[in-house]
């Protein structure tokens, strides 16, 4: 059995308890869907003979409205008999869309001007399969580009040629069409990602501009900012990236030696491509968000008389994880404090064996936990030491935004809500060993048993809502898919 479900055993002893446990029964949605902290009611098991199962119609929910070609849309339930299981197929104008059978959908660039509507085929042993298909979405309109600035790249000098980059933009796969400026003005035949400074334009300011398109996307245009053109430096070399790329860790751009010394320099940082808001010094300090991701860093000069210099370092590795970690490979416990273990949330990636950690005091264990898959512990500042057993591996410090939120989980392990797992309804087919148990707990924090807010065990098909004033789920022995 595992030590969640034991624990689970043990909690659950008292009738207080015995609200929060899904009997082996049929359990029926919350009307609220949060009532009880999302934990089923029930009915009893000769209610479950080949009756219809409870259900309603679903509805199409879309990241923003408009709905959007490139948007990511979502297939919610809505209220059913606990544990349903689902397929679903989207439909175009009526027209079944090819390969459209999951909880999400992005609409394509055909899919322009048509509406929308979804199928859910639901089932449950026991239950008359229902199908139920929601009403039909508004128009989809033309995506919409993110998009920066293009970037002028070399040395704005009459004999010399400008590289126009970028700009990046999300979707990446677009097609970028340049347009050449002199002072405002269309250079005739300027239409190339390059263009050769002349002497004529001297004093003059060089623009490029950029038409994004991408079919089904509105078309954007965007222009860089100016380059004057000029005398030239004798040396002005691309500038250099020193340390190593990881969250909260700092690293630096030097410009190297120019010559003549410009009278100013800017910096700016991107990450794959993307400029950084607010990334404009000479040094720059990773955030969860560029987690994977490779930096690079531009340096623009500028000295009267002299034509404007921008040079482009080469990109970094890819930002890893923060380097605040610790090992408990020892079976030892560690002091929490400036030169022991930061007192913050960390997070690791469990062996298969069980992972077993511990928050004490000088005199007793003020919060643990036990299992397996993904664990999340957070270390308080007025602990006296830290514990984790060799199993649960490297802890690494946690920052939210390090991953892309899911719509679902592994058998086993922790998750933070609203970072690792979207919120809303989750479904599960039962434990993924047949013939046992599995249990799940909603947090309130991550530091122990104290900040456990409810917790049931089941044995069969299952529904739950995330309540709000949860922030962590965890699951032993069941996997977990959002249907709502």
């Amino acid at each position: 059995m595992h030590p969640l479900v034991r624990r689970l055993s043990r909690a659950l002893a008292s009738a207080a308890a015995l609200t929060l446990l899904v009997t082996p029964a049929v359990a029926v949605a919350a009307p609220d869907g949060n009532a009880g902290g999302g934990i089923p009611t029930t009915v009893t098991s000769a209610e479950t003979a080949d009756v219809p199962l409870e259900s309603s119609i679903p509805t199409i929910s879309g990241t923003a409205l408009p709905l959007r070609v490139g948007s990511t849309l979502r297939a919610l339930a809505g209220s059913w008999t606990s544990g349903t299981q689902f397929t679903y197929q989207w439909f175009a104008d009526g027209e079944a869309i090819s390969g459209a059978t999951g909880f999400t959908f992005v609409p394509t660039w055909e899919h322009r001007g048509t509406r929308l509507t979804v199928r859910l085929d639901g089932s449950r042993e026991g239950y008359t399969p229902v199908s139920r298909t929601s009403a039909s979405s508004t128009l989809i309109y033309p995506g919409l580009i993110s998009v920066g600035l293009p970037v002028i790249v070399g040395s704005a000098t009459p004999g010399a040629t400008l590289t126009a980059v970028g700009p990046a933009s999300v979707p990446s796969t677009v097609n970028v069409h340049y347009r050449w400026r002199l002072d405002g003005r269309s250079i005739r035949g300027a239409n190339r990602s390059e263009l050769t400074m002349r002497s004529a334009w001297r004093g003059h300011e060089i623009t490029v501009s950029a038409e994004v398109d991408k079919a089904g996307y509105t078309v954007y245009r965007v222009t860089s900012p100016a380059a004057r053109v000029g005398g030239a430096y004798t040396r002005s070399p691309n500038p250099t990236i020193s340390g190593t790329p990881r969250v909260g860790s700092t690293i630096k751009a030097t410009r190297g030696t120019w010559s003549p010394t410009p009278t100013s320099f800017s910096f700016q940082w991107y990450a794959d491509g993307h400029r950084i808001a607010g990334g404009t010094s000479s040094s720059y300090t990773p955030k969860p968000r560029d987690y994977g991701k490779k930096l690079s860093v531009t340096v623009r000069s500028y000295r009267a008389g002299y034509g404007t210099v921008l040079r482009r370092s080469a990109a970094t590795s890819e930002v890893l994880a923060p380097a605040r970690r610790w090992v408990g490979d020892d079976e030892q416990a560690r002091p929490v404090g400036p030169d022991g273990v930061l007192a913050t949330i960390y997070i690791a990636q469990a062996r298969s064996a069980e992972c077993t950690w511990e928050r004490r005091s000088a005199t007793e264990v003020l919060g643990s936990s036990v299992g397996s898959g993904q664990r999340l512990f957070k270390v308080i500042d007025t602990d006296d030491t830290a514990f984790a057993s060799e199993s649960c591996g490297v802890w690494l410090r946690y920052y939210p935004e390090m991953v892309t939120p899911s719509d679902e989980t592994a058998d086993n392990g922790v998750y933070a809500l609203g970072d690792h797992l979207e919120r809303g309804v989750y479904s599960t087919s039962g434990p993924a060993v047949a013939g046992t148990s599995c249990a799940y707990t909603f947090y309130k924090g991550f530091y122990g048993q104290d900040a456990v807010i409810g917790q049931g065990t089941i044995t069969e098909a299952t529904t739950v809502t995330m309540p709000s004033a949860a922030v962590g789920f965890e699951t032993a022995g069941c996997s977990w898919k959002r249907i709502g």
